[in-house]
Order: C-alpha cells, then sequence, then structure tokens
C-alpha cells in the first residue's frame, strides 16, 4: 500500500548515523515522486536538495544569533533540540543549492520558517531526526513535508478530529488502521505546509478530504472551504511512505 522507501540515488549530506538507517536513500522517491506529480523540473542536486540532521550530531550544529533569538529562555530542551536540528538540517540543504554561507532561516507569524528569496522549502521533525527540502522557483512552487512515528498512534482516539467520514471507512477497511490513520495524519500535515504560504490561514484537519490511489500510490487531496483562496494552480497526489517507524508525506503545490 504505502510507496517502498527503498530507493537508491545520490547522497545528500546526510550524518552517518542517518546513512546506516537508510533514511537518506528513503526520503528521495518520495519527495520526487511529488514532484513528479506536478510535472515540474526539478532534480535532486540542481535546484532541489533535502537533508536530514540528527540529535546524535547536535554539538557539531550551531544556530545563528538571529534563530537562537527565536527561542524563549525558558523553552523546554526539546523545543530547543527541534529548533537547533531543523536549522541544521535547512544549513545542509540550502549549501547543496549553492549557499556557501546559508543565511539564518527565521520564522513566521504561524511559526513557518522564512526561507532566502527565490526559495521554496519545508521542515519537519520526528525525534530524533530533523528533515529539511528545499527548492528553487519559489515564486511558483510550494512544498510541504511531514514526517511522523508510529509510536505516536498507539490507539485511534484522534481519529474524528483528523478524519472525514469516508477517510474513517477507509482506516477501518483492510489494512492496518494505526498505520492508515498516520498517512492521513502525516499527508494533511504536509498539506497544510504547502497551502499555509499562498492562503496565509491555518487549515484544519477537516478542511482537506483524502483518497487513497492505489493506480498512483498517493493521496489525492480536495480542499473543501470556500475561504481558501488559492490562486489557480494543482494540488499533486501526496505520496506517503513508511521506513521501519517512520511515515513521510510530501505535498507540492504548484501556481499555474
Amino acid at each position: 500500500m504505502l510507496i517502498p522507501l527503498q530507493a537508491g540515488g545520490p547522497r545528500c549530506g546526510l550524518h552517518n548515523n542517518v546513512q546506516e538507517i537508510g533514511l537518506d536513500k528513503a526520503l528521495e522517491p518520495l519527495i520526487t515522486h511529488a514532484l513528479q506529480a506536478v510535472k515540474w523540473p526539478l532534480s535532486l542536486g540542481e535546484n532541489l536538495a533535502f537533508a536530514v540532521a540528527s540529535a546524535e550530531d547536535e554539538d557539531k550544529h550551531v544556530l545563528h544569533a538571529e534563530e537562537i533569538r527565536l527561542l524563549s529562555p525558558r523553552a523546554a530542551r526539546k523545543r530547543q533540540l527541534s529548533l537547533t536540528l531543523g536549522r541544521a538540517a535547512a544549513r545542509l540543504a540550502l549549501r547543496q543549492l549553492g549557499f556557501d554561507d546559508p543565511p539564518p532561516v527565521l520564522r513566521g507569524d504561524a511559526g513557518e520558517p522564512i526561507w532566502p528569496d527565490g526559495i521554496s522549502g519545508s521542515i519537519s521533525h520526528c525525534h530524533p531526526w530533523s528533515i529539511a527540502v528545499v527548492a528553487r522557483l519559489s515564486g511558483s512552487l510550494a512544498i510541504g513535508i511531514d514526517v511522523e512515528s508510529l509510536d505516536r498512534f498507539r490507539d485511534l482516539d484522534i481519529i474524528d478530529i483528523v478524519c472525514r467520514n469516508q477517510e474513517r471507512e477507509w482506516i477501518r477497511g483492510d489494512g492496518d488502521c494505526r498505520e492508515r490513520l498516520a498517512m492521513i495524519f502525516s499527508a494533511k500535515e504536509a498539506i497544510y505546509k504547502s497551502l499555509y504560504p499562498l492562503c496565509r490561514r491555518y487549515i484544519d484537519f477537516a478542511e482537506v478530504e483524502l483518497s487513497w490511489s492505489p493506480q498512483e500510490s498517493c493521496f489525492r487531496a480536495e480542499v473543501l472551504p470556500p475561504e481558501v483562496t488559492l490562486s489557480e494552480g494543482h494540488l499533486s497526489g501526496i505520496p506517503v511512505g513508511r521506513h521501519n517507524h517512520l511515515i513521510f508525506s510530501c505535498s507540492v503545490y504548484r501556481a499555474l
């Protein structure tokens, strides 16, 4: 059911411990699959890059002074670590696009990362990893990624919050209910991240309806409320993949 995260491909500047679990090779097919769905001419190593930072390498990462100021002095240790690793992954990815000294990645009013001019990107965290994806041509392209651990979905107590009726029926059909709930949760998070830069408002779980397309190995998404105003464009199918206990999804919106 899920896209198998077992592809090879170019190294993406990841740390050794990430390479050992295969996470670098695992993410590439998901990201490229989402981009192919909108027929966007991006290729890894040229105008598209992703990177993973691990908590095991925390001591190697230093935040910019402006990034440090994003944290309250009373911020919890987990929050501090997420910011450090997320910005470290972003810096690694930006270097792959030719930024010798990447600028600080600050934060907007809704907590979204603010990227350099001409760049679209997204960051996601799942301890002990943070993942960043960046792409050029941000004026007509928006990317959202999300990574979740199946350990977070030990029961189905959030199903009524996350899912619409059709989605609940799919979750309770043939298959692993916990995995399917995680897939929907992750896909909707990725969609929100890809659409927020365009509509500048929070999109609730109930405002997106997903249907799984086994032929395309992705979710098809419908954004339901008329209040969500988007420029004319195309939202990609949302591929979702699994690597060990991790669920990863990628959403791409291309303005026409």
